[in-house]
């Protein structure tokens, strides 16, 4: 499988995600894709971005799911 990352600024984060508690904000994150978009992910951060791994395939359902949550 095939797998694609999208990659997001943590500096460009803005409300409701709380920049102090990036483990809870990769966890709501996870948690919305995998409930609201049936697609699962595997989420990392380092101090200056989240990483999202998605199986190719499923890249659009979860654009289109941090569209929705104003984080792209």
């Amino acid at each position: 499988m095939e797998t694609s990352t999208i990659r997001i600024a943590i500096r460009g984060l803005n409300e409701p995600w709380d920049t102090s508690r990036i483990p809870a904000v990769l966890d709501e994150i996870a948690a919305s894709l995998r409930e609201e978009a049936n697609v699962p992910a595997r989420l990392t951060a380092d101090s200056m971005t989240i990483a999202i791994d998605v199986a190719t395939d499923r890249l659009p359902d979860a654009a289109a799911l941090l569209r929705d949550l104003g984080l792209i």
